[in-house]
């Protein structure tokens, strides 16, 4: 493995070993729960990235290139994967895990050939290694998504936070 593509390799270990982490012990009730009505629960997330990484997967893998616009059996594909949680983190893993092995085994001149594959409907040039990082930033920022998402569940419930309940730099009360 290229020194390049290691570095790679180790940011997305630790972002998905953290994200993973953090949905140890999502219970039914509080991975379908939604802020709002029509904010995103933590299953929606999930099934969300268990789809956007299966993509990528087949793009690093196999040189398919990622729909900019889905085609009628691709929208009944992603139409057809119901709203389970636990069936969609395992296929997410899955996909991730996949992912991260593809990425291992590649050169920078494969992740630039793929990465043209991946991206050439867009409208927008890719960058040359946005295969290999766009699955890591899009993980990364749900992950963050979904620990707001843990933090508001407990607290609409008088629990404290489970991520950083007392984090010095937020004020304390109502000031």
């Amino acid at each position: 493995m290229e020194d390049a593509v290691g570095i790679v390799v180790e940011l997305a270990e630790s972002v998905w070993q953290g994200f993973r982490r953090d949905l140890q012990d999502v219970t039914p009730a509080e991975a379908a729960w939604r802020p709002l009505p029509e904010a995103n629960s933590i299953g929606l997330v999930v099934r969300h990235l268990a789809i956007e990484v299966g993509w990528h997967r087949a793009a690093i893998e196999r040189g398919e290139p990622i729909p900019s616009e889905l085609t009628e059996e691709q929208q009944r594909q992603v139409d057809r994967l119901p709203l389970d949680f636990d069936a969609n983190l395992r296929t997410l893993d899955e996909a991730f895990l996949g992912f991260l092995a593809a990425l291992r085994s590649s050169t920078v001149a494969t992740l630039r050939e793929r990465t043209r594959a991946a991206y050439k409907a867009f409208e927008e040039p890719a960058s040359p290694h946005q295969l290999a990082l766009h699955p890591v930033h899009h993980l990364a920022r749900h992950w963050g998504q979904i620990r707001t998402i843990r933090n508001l569940y407990r607290k609409t419930r008088g629990e404290p936070a489970r991520f950083f309940p007392n984090n010095p730099s937020f004020p304390r009360g109502d000031g």
